[in-house]
């Protein structure tokens, strides 16, 4: 399975340990790669909105053949068991590629948002980038362990 998570900006080093932690627990399952963007945060609202927008959407032109994921804090929410059927089901019927997608931090225009049909929130609050990647990252391996009827260490 390909997996690929665009965002924006670097890891802070603070959230690398973590992260390696679940990238090195996923690596005999899936290939994973994060796709860093710089984040534009100067200017007017809407204006930042676009040039972050046009980044990632020349980022996602080169991934066609991915399935679309948008993290929206404003989707339906999911159980761990919700999100092992959607990688199964990608698995199964999709070719095995995702692209999950996570916004800047003054998200994204209502108009960008409408260009995605699939959509996954983790939850109302509102979580730093740097966290949104790691539980991600976590729920993924917890799919893989959910699709393999795998134990997970609690």
């Amino acid at each position: 399975m390909n997996i690929k998570i665009l965002c924006y900006n670097k890891l802070h080093k603070e959230y690398k340990e973590i992260y390696n932690y679940f990238l090195n627990k996923l690596k005999n399952n899936v290939i994973l790669e994060l796709i860093e963007i710089d984040e534009a945060v100067n200017g007017d609202l809407k204006l930042i909105q676009n040039k972050n927008e046009e980044a990632i959407s020349k980022k996602l032109n080169n991934l066609k053949d991915y399935e679309h994921i948008l993290l929206e804090i404003s989707a339906s929410q999911s159980s761990s068991e919700d999100f092992a059927k959607m990688i199964e089901n990608n698995k199964d019927f999709k070719g095995a590629k995702i692209a999950f997608i996570i916004g800047p931090s003054d998200g994204f225009s209502q108009e960008f948002r409408q260009k995605y049909n699939n959509k996954l929130s983790f939850g109302k609050i509102t979580l730093p980038y740097n966290l949104v990647r790691i539980i991600l990252l976590e729920q993924i391996y917890r799919s893989i362990k959910i699709i393999k009827n795998e134990p997970y260490h609690k």
